[in-house]
């Protein structure tokens, strides 16, 4: 097995993607699952523009930095600010009513982001591994799986179009193939191999946090019944 399929069975089998709290949104999802959800991914939407930038950063691989570049000016909705991931999301959230005033980063979804940014921070290859594999590729996964949520809550409930979901599903996969493209061609050590398979891997744990943070707080409300 090369490299690229190693990265892609590897976020495709971890229990990142098998989660208790998406297995019990993909039987049925409410609307306050959604908002939670929804809420705590706008701080992850912040940061990745981000972590891009510090792994860009740390390279003088001119084309490394292009497509790196290439898929943050994609993610800032190639200078349209209507169209930026984030901006997107705030829409989205809008509609849906969401109160921003009282918009809280959880503790685990905390622990994702400071967990990301220490990853990218071991260097270039690990930070290929945690953004490429354990993001875009991961994302196309799992966002899929809140999209199919959201249309079945769809046919409850009056609610808006999930644009969000679609742009973020369409850019995921283009980003996703070009992300393996530049692994492939610049990971040609076994250093350098294992660098982006570690970066993967710890970029996988990590969002296992995220989840784990969305799991308390079931459990907290189940407590308060």
């Amino acid at each position: 097995m090369n490299l690229i399929e190693t990265l892609k069975k590897d976020v495709e089998t971890h229990p990142v993607l098998t989660s208790k709290w998406l297995l019990e949104r993909n039987i049925s999802m409410s609307f306050n699952d959604l908002i939670l959800w929804l809420s705590q991914e706008y701080f992850v939407s912040i940061g990745f523009v981000d972590w891009f930038l510090q792994v860009a950063a740390k390279t003088r691989d001119q084309n490394a930095k292009i497509v790196l570049v290439e898929n943050i000016w994609g993610e800032l909705g190639e200078g349209k600010i209507s169209d930026t991931h984030v901006s997107i999301l705030t829409e989205f959230l809008t509609k849906l009513n969401f109160d921003f005033s009282n918009h809280k980063l959880l503790p685990e979804t905390k622990t994702y982001l400071d967990k990301m940014e220490s990853i990218i921070g071991k260097g270039f290859f690990y930070g290929l591994g945690a953004l490429g594999p354990a993001n875009e590729y991961l994302l196309k996964l799992e966002y899929s799986q809140i999209a199919n949520a959201y249309r079945k809550l769809k046919t409850e409930m009056d609610l808006p179009e999930g644009k969000f979901f679609q742009v973020n599903l369409d850019a995921d996969e283009g980003h996703s193939q070009r992300m393996f493209e530049l692994i492939e061609e610049t990971a040609t050590t076994e250093e350098s191999k294992n660098q982006v398979l570690e970066g993967n891997l710890l970029a996988l744990v990590a969002r296992e946090d995220f989840y784990t943070g969305l799991s308390r707080l079931d459990r907290e409300r189940l407590t308060k019944v």
